[in-house]
């Protein structure tokens, strides 16, 4: 905007396009880091590297970023932000417990395999996600699991187990049966998920005996 169009914009009108123009900067950013780490991966990646992707000044990167790492776990972010909103679809509507562990593991892994540039950030990028395991966006994708798990319980559609334990397991098998899944070719969420669903199940089942 010029600055005799912006003296044109009525004074109240200003702050929300401010606001706009900060989230969209903020939005090409995250869209830039996540291409850059997929393609390249977080410890070959730089902020040139993602700044070049943008029409934005190197400057304006650190206007909301403060670092390589701030932008990784802000992608990183919003991967568990999206994941929460389709487990709130998932298993919190399954009425049996296969249907709770298929809807969980399929969620997670179709999420990964749906999309190649997701692909190639999880083959990428093991090690940088795995430091992210104790932040707050990660840990809230745990925290739901623990809830989600706790009230399958009180309904009697999972046995009444340690839900940390079990959320634990859960959490570890998603995670690492996804880096097997994007190391074949072609990429089978559905065979992974189907797995890893029997796997828990089969966990479940022995410890409730």
């Amino acid at each position: 905007m010029t600055a005799q169009a912006d003296e044109a914009t009525p004074k109240r009108a200003r702050p929300k396009i401010r606001e706009r123009k900060k989230a969209s900067n903020r939005a090409a950013l995250l869209a830039a880091a996540r291409a850059v780490f997929a393609e390249m991966g977080f410890g070959a990646a730089s902020v040139r590297d993602i700044v070049r992707r943008t029409d934005l000044a190197t400057g304006t990167f650190y206007n909301y970023f403060e670092d390589k790492d701030a932008i990784f776990a802000a992608v990183v972010g919003e991967i568990t932000d999206e994941l929460l909103r389709r487990h709130r679809q998932g298993r919190t509507k399954a009425t049996t417990a296969e249907e709770f562990m298929r809807r969980h593991f399929e969620v997670y892994l179709s999420f990964i395999a749906e999309d190649p540039e997701m692909v190639a950030l999880a083959q990428r990028n093991v090690t940088a996600i795995r430091t992210l395991f104790d932040k707050p966006d990660v840990r809230a994708l745990h925290r739901a699991l623990i809830e989600d798990l706790g009230e399958a319980m009180a309904k009697g559609i999972l046995p009444k187990l340690d839900v940390y334990y079990l959320a634990a397991a859960m959490g570890g098998i998603a995670f690492e049966v996804s880096l097997v899944m994007v190391s074949r070719t072609p990429v089978d969420a559905a065979g992974a998920a189907k797995f890893a669903a029997q796997l828990a199940l089969a966990g479940v089942n022995a410890a409730r005996r």
